[in-house]
Parts: C-alpha cells; structure tokens; sequence
C-alpha cells in the first residue's frame, strides 16, 4: 500500500494537518503531521482537543556487534512542527494547538528531524525522516473504508502499518514499540498530563495472546457498566514474539530505560492502578535487517464504549427534553456486533485480508484517477466527515448527523453542534448517499417518523424518536419546518432511488411525499402557480419572501421529482399536474427573477425590512439546477440564463482575497481567496441582508464549482476548488476539518458531486445503463465509479482510430445493457464490439451489440444484459 502523491504535506504545512481515522458511528482518533496521535474523540464525547498522554511510537536501533551505549532512539514524532515563532492561527479553528499533555511529551521524548505526510483519505501515509537513522520508517495508518459495506467501514479500530527498510551496508537491530495509555474513567472532555487524574482508579491492563498476536486488554475495575465512561481497550502487535509491559506510569523513567536497552523494564506494577492514577502499556518487536531488507510490523487499537447518550443541550429542545439532566441511552451499532474490544480485534483477525484489500483497492482506484489532484483532495478529503464525531450510528441501527462538532467556530467547545439531522444543511451531502446509500436510506427513514399529521417534516430530530418532536408554532420561528429542507426530503428521496433502484422504498415513500407536498401546496402555493411569494424559512437561519430562485430552483427540481416518482409508480393524472405546476413556475420565475445576468430576488422591501438579498448575486441561487442536474433532469430553467447566472456568481462573489470585507463569522482570512455568499454588485444592498452574506462556505464553493462543471466552464470551477485547496492546505486550516458553523462540517460532502459533474459518470438502475462524459482529459481518462450495487474503475481512452471504454468491478455486481457517452472531436462511429473478460487471466468473450446516436450521444446496447461480477472486466471499443 503506497501513497500516490495526490496530496503530500511537509514543513510548514504539517502543523495544522491532522486526519481522523475510525469507523462510521465509532469516534476517532486522528493522526497529526506531528506524528501525535490528538484529537480523541472515541469515548462518544465530542471534543476536538482532546487528547490522552503517552500514546506514541517510537524506535530503537544499533548496528549489530555494537554496544547499547553507540543505539539511537527516537519517538516517531516531531516536535519541530511547533517551533515556529512567525505562526499565526487562521480564524476559527484550532488544530494547531498542542495541550498539556503533547507538550510533555515533546519535551521528554527526542522526535525525528521531519515528517513526510502523504494524506490520501482514508490513509495516511508518514515517511519519518531522520539523517541519523540507519533505516527507512514508514507508517500507513487507516480504519477499512469499503463503500457499500458500512458494516466493515463502522469497526471501532485503527490499523498502523509499519514498513522498516535497511537503508546501511550494516546489520541493524531494532525495537519498534507501540504505547498507549488506559484512559477507562475519562470523560472524554478534563486536560489531564501523564497517567494523573482524579477520573482514574481501578484500572488494569492483561496481557493476552490472541492467536500470533500479542496484546494487552485495558479495563477499569470501577467505571460501573452503566456509567457513560464505561468501556475497554486492546491494543496488540502481529509479532508472537512480540515483547509486552503491561503497566508503566512515568514517561521520563520508561523512556531512559527503553533508550539504554531497547526492551522493556521488566519490573512493573501487576496491581490495578490506586485513585487518581492510570498505566500506560506497551508491547513491541525486536528484530534484525541486514542490507537492504526490509519487514512490517503491524499494529492495531481497537476499542468499546457502548453508553453512547444524548449529551447534547440545545434551546431548541427545550420543549423535548425539560429535564437536562436526564440522560437517554442511545448506544452504538458496533455494539450489536461486539461485546468488548477483544471481539473487535478478533473480528479484525478473522477477515483481515477483506478488510485491507478492500480499503487498498478503494484507495488504489480513486487516486490513480487522471482527475487533478486539488480536485481529487476536494472529493475525497470532506469523506472524513462521515467518520467524524459530526455523525453518529445508534445501536437500533439509525444513522444521524450534527451540523458539524463544537469547536473554535462555535460558542460552545465540546459537544455536537446544532443538532440533530438537520434537513436544510443536510441538503448538500451526496458522499454518504453514493458511498453507503444504507445510512443515508436510514435518515429518510427517519423523516418518514417524524412527518407531522399536517404533513410537514420539522427541520431537525429529536432522538430517542419516541420523544416529542419540534413542532410549528407560528408560520415561522426557530423552530418551525424550514422550506428548502421539505423541497429536500423530496429531491433525496427520488435521489436515493436512482441509486438503489428500490421501487418497493418509493412505492413506501409515496405517502409520505404526497403529504409532504400537499403542505406545501396549501400553505405556499395555493394557487399552484410554481412560485412562492410567501415566508420561506431556510439555512441562512431567515425567511426570505416574494419570488427567488433560491428556493424557487429547489420547487421546481421538487416537483419535477414527484413528476418522475408519480410516472414510476402509475398516479393517474398526478404526473401531468406536476408538470403544469413545474412549467407554470419555470416561467414566472424566469421572467421576474432574471435581470440579464444572473437571476434576483423580488419582495416588497417596504414591507419587508430585513433579512433579504434584492438584487445582490447570491451564490445558492441554483441550488434547484444543482440537484436537476445530479438528477438527470438537465437544464430547468434556460439553458442560456443558467450559464450566464454561473458565470456571473463567479465573476462577482469569488475573491482572490477578502481584505476590507467585514465577516459575520471568518471561515477565510483577509489574505485568502474564496466565494461569497452574496454580493451586490450593482448596489442597493440592504441595511439588514439575507444572514452570512459576507462569510465563505466551502459547501457553496464546491456546489457553484460543480454547477461550473455542468455548464463546461472548467476554468472557474478550477478557481474555487484551488481557492479551497489554498486555504485547507496544512499551514493554517487542517485538509480534513473544513470548518463553518463547527468542525468537520456536513455542508461540504456537497464535493461529491465534483465527481459527477466532472465525469458525467452516471448509473440509469431502470435503464441498467452506463455513462461516462468527461469533461477535463477525454483522451486518456481513468476515475473511480460507485453505483448502488457496485463499484469500481473506468477509463476510456481516445486514438486516431477510435475510442475504448473499460469498466472494471471491484466490489459488488453491475448489470448493463447499454454504454452511452458523448463524443469528442469530431468524432463518428462506424462499428462497435464489446469484450467481458471475467480475469485478467482470461481470454476475450466478444459480446454482440450495436449503436445508435441519440441527442449527440452515441449509445452501445448489448444484445442481452450482462452482470459484471468482482474482478470482471468490459471492454467497449468504437471504430
């Protein structure tokens, strides 16, 4: 498993980097480009700085005939990352600290020269350098990350990776060592330095030999098993001859100790550990290379906490749950698999091979992609999210998401923010809906509990699902349905049908839609004109009123969804009604919004005095086209006015830098380039304007960059995403936190659709139809595909004789019927053949097919459908 150099971090831009690594639902822990391990969340306590002393690597080494007193010995961490004096901390995060803890240890412990941090997510890849180390050190950290498998992707593990090379003409031995802390009895939240803290008491580590493995169990023998701090750990080594110490507490003295023998003190505590104090464990490998070898040594933590509660206090959920202090057990999935930590690594050890080939071949497939690496970083780098602590999987097996996890943008520190599911942030995620369309399945399943009598689904869940659930108490307040998140639920429902193709979920959705929209009927659109003119509550924490396309776009894709869903499911007359509404509406709003250049807001201003955009150049103002895109349905308002309107939110909301704009909330420095909510250009900006107007959301950048995709202007979307890329490059803002209202914030899993729109990849499940339409290198194209059932790689390849497409299946089954595509260069078919290979081994099995050209599209149909299983091959070649 080795980096393919997409995005490669040294210097400077280590010391904000810092990629969580865990399963979906199980907390993190992430790995620093100071080699620290920070940032752990994994105790179902979200708190971004926290952190657990003593939990490092480090290596000891000398040439063999040589004595101890001539060894080396180095923690592998780098101090040095912190030492510059000129550093100056971008607003609003704080992955550049380093705490109490992390600063004993860097003062105790000497750390290699430099890191070199490959971060290809979801592995990270660190070279340690250090001139005075006779070997190469190599670390490839990761949790198995298998799209379509959330089960194998939600395990509470990490895996460390270690590959050493003897790089000298000498015979060197060595002792790599792991330690880790038992932290049983934290609450996830206190500072604490070494094994001191008055949370501790009773804990005890136990050596265990699990196979050929060696491991120590961490326990604590007071925490109650109801306690939220409940829970246990194994950390273990793939050596059988693996060295162990089960129980050390001072840093200082197991250091010198390790430093002068490269083993481990052989005295050491066997009692549990007295009040206030805790052990650190450690087991390790001592081996011999000669010149020029090379050996891997294996790590992995695995870990329990099954009290997961609802911690989270919210002015929202006053009405819900009165009494703060009770605290409702929800629990995690992984537990429904797992009893303790130990049947965790022994799950790892039984289906190991699965679990990395898998994540390496996912790995392998998405960066060797000819997509350029800034866009590449911004669609795979938000993929932490969905494995951050802003999203949580409860043990009944419900999937759900913060806005994003407290932190330095926020005003409180600890604890998810804003919670919980709410519709109209959650409107931009596509990752979780492509990658594991289970979970996200999960949250519709939800929306459908929660739908009110009247037919309106409130804006955010109150869980346990048997509390009450926020009601409407007037047309709009904080707590009332907001509309973009209803033309939401709408649009995800048909989405995650076109994934899936699962016409029983939509046969089951229908009522809940049919509601659903009859609400809004009555209470926005009682004349069915397309258009709303009244209160239109949405993620700008507003109301905006009178015709926009803001939410006018999100009515339109709405009701051309229910279009399509009511012709799947045979609805009479319910298809041509929606129709009409849509074409009615299509027309109003483009003849009252569109002002030459891009589309504006119309509203009585003397009657409405704030909280409004006017004529400004808002940058959500194609947010509908966004999602008709993504849904196939193409262009919905015209063709002209949506590429200008795109050009023009560009041209007038990106800045190459922000200085003299003043921010409600900085998610971009002065010095920074980025795009603005909303600008206006021609003047007349309100006194009081639409919430946010002058703030910079990655989860906008990458909706407006994708819309720029669609539209074939690949310069300006090429300027946003490297703005993005600028910003989040390790110097001042962590690659794998883009921050707005919290950490890890969900709004920007709107990158996926990069993919899409730069790839014109897209799966039909009706039509059992491929396409393939790449918008930058059509020539000699390669990238990553996922459908519902599948995933893998597909390439094509242009020369003067013709075209050849490949569709090669990692993972899952793919069944085709046809190939469809857009020609380039002039190009004009004269015949196909189609070749299915089921190994790389096999020979050709030529498939009959023919063409035809439809809309400028060649399509290829196969003269019977075939199933492509793992590791089958299709190749498509046109003459």
């Amino acid at each position: 498993m080795q980096p393919k150099g997409i995005l490669e971090l040294t210097g400077k831009k280590l010391k904000c980097s810092a990629m969580p690594i865990g399963g979906i639902g199980t907390g993190s822990i992430a790995i620093g480009g100071d080699g620290l391990l920070k940032q752990w969340q994994i105790t179902n306590t979200v708190k971004h700085n926290a952190f657990v002393p003593n939990s490092f690597f480090g290596i000891w080494i000398k040439k063999v005939g040589e004595s101890n007193n001539q060894s080396i010995c180095r923690a592998l961490i780098c101090p040095k990352v912190h030492e510059d004096p000129d550093f100056k901390p971008a607003e609003s995060v704080s992955d550049h600290k380093i705490g109490l803890g992390a600063k004993e240890m860097f003062e105790i412990l000497p750390g290699v020269e430099n890191i070199i941090f490959n971060g290809e997510y979801p592995i990270a890849f660190l070279k340690f350098i250090d001139r005075s180390l006779p070997l190469d050190i190599s670390l490839s950290t990761f949790n198995p990350f298998i799209p379509l498998d959330s089960n194998n992707s939600g395990l509470p593990l990490i895996i460390f990776q270690f590959q050493i090379v003897n790089t000298s003409n000498s015979t060197i031995e060595f002792t790599l060592a792991g330690n880790f802390l038992n932290f049983l009895g934290w609450n996830g939240l206190t500072v604490f330095k070494g094994t001191e803290s008055i949370l501790f008491a009773g804990n005890k580590n136990n050596h265990e030999e699990i196979g050929d493995w060696q491991a120590i169990h961490m326990t604590s023998k007071t925490v109650l098993k109801t306690d939220r701090r409940y829970g246990d750990l194994t950390f273990a080594i793939d050596d059988p001859n693996g060295m162990v110490v089960n129980q050390w507490s001072n840093l200082k003295d197991f250091w010198e100790y390790f430093s002068r023998e490269g083993t481990f003190p052989k005295k050491y505590s066997e009692e549990i550990s007295p009040v206030g104090h805790t052990w650190t464990g450690s087991i390790g490998s001592r081996q011999k290379l000669n010149s020029g070898e090379s050996i891997n040594v294996n790590f992995i933590l695995s870990w329990n906490f099954p009290n997961r509660i609802v911690d989270w206090n919210n002015e929202l959920n006053k009405d819900q749950i009165q009494d703060e202090k009770t605290e409702f057990w929800i629990g995690n999935h992984y537990n429904k698999m797992f009893k303790n930590s130990i049947g965790v690594f022994k799950y790892f050890q039984n289906n190991s091979s699965y679990l990395i080939d898998k994540t390496a071949k996912f790995h392998d497939i998405i960066y060797s992609s000819t997509i350029l690496p800034e866009i590449l970083t911004s669609i795979t780098a938000p993929l932490s999210t969905i494995r951050s602590p802003s999203c949580f999987w409860m043990k009944d097996g419900s999937f759900h998401g913060f806005e994003g996890c407290n932190g330095a943008s926020t005003q409180t520190r600890s604890g998810g923010c804003c919670p919980l599911n709410c519709t109209h942030v959650w409107n931009y995620e596509f990752s979780i809906a492509h990658l594991y369309p289970s979970l996200e399945r999960s949250m519709r399943e939800t929306e459908f509990k929660i739908q009110h009598e009247s037919g309106y689904i409130p804006h955010r869940t109150v869980v346990p699902l048997y509390l009450p659930q926020i009601l409407k108490y007037g047309m709009f307040d904080l707590t009332g349905p907001a509309l973009d998140g209803m033309f939401g639920t709408i649009l995800k429902i048909y989405r995650d049908y076109l994934i899936t193709g699962d016409t029983k979920f939509l046969t089951r959705s229908w009522p809940i839609i049919n509601k659903l929209i009859n609400y809004i009927f009555e209470n926005y659109d009682v004349e069915h004109k397309g258009v709303i003119f009244t209160e239109q509550p949405n993620t700008y924490d507003c109301s905006l009123y009178g015709i926009n396309s803001f939410i006018g776009s999100l009515y339109l894709a709405s009701l051309l969804a229910c279009e399509k869903i009511a012709r799947l499911l045979n609805l009479s007359e319910l298809p041509e009604k929606f129709k009409n509404i849509y074409e009615s509406g299509r027309k109003i709003l483009d003849q009252e919004c569109w002002n030459g250049e891009y589309y504006i807001q119309i509203y009585d201003d003397k009657e409405i005095k704030e909280h409004q955009y006017g004529i400004g150049c808002h940058s959500d103002q194609l947010i509908g086209q966004w999602w008709a895109f993504q849904l196939g349905f193409g262009y919905i308002l015209p063709t002209d006015h949506v590429n200008k309107a795109i050009e023009s939110i560009v041209k007038y909301n990106f800045k190459e830098h922000l200085q003299g704009i003043k921010q409600f909330r900085i998610f971009a420095s002065e010095t920074d380039p980025g795009l603005l909510v909303c600008t206006w250009p021609h003047g007349k900006e309100p006194s009081i304007p639409t919430l946010y107007s002058n703030e910079v959301w990655t989860g906008l950048e990458y909706e407006v960059a994708a819309l720029c995709f669609y539209t074939g202007n690949i310069s300006n979307a090429l300027k946003i995403i490297n703005a993005v890329r600028r910003r989040y490059d390790g110097t001042r803002r962590n690659p794998w936190n883009e921050v707005e209202c919290g950490d890890h914030y969900v709004r920007a899993m709107s990158s996926w659709t990069l993919l899409h729109a730069l790839t014109g990849i897209s799966y039909s499940t009706i039509l059992k139809q491929f396409e393939l339409s790449p918008k930058i290198n059509p020539e000699n194209f390669k990238s990553f595909f996922v459908t519902g059932r599948s995933w893998g790689e597909v390439s094509q390849q242009i020369t003067a004789n013709g075209v050849v497409f490949t569709i090669s299946v990692a993972h899952g089954e793919l069944e085709i019927n046809s190939f469809k595509f857009t020609p380039k260069f002039g190009f004009k078919p004269i015949k196909s053949k189609v070749v299915l290979k089921h190994s790389i081994e096999e020979s050709d099995n030529q498939i009959e097919s023919n063409y035809s050209i439809e809309d400028d599209k060649i399509i290829v149909y196969l003269k019977k459908m075939i199933v492509l299983k793992e590791n089958h091959q299709l190749s498509i070649k046109i003459n």
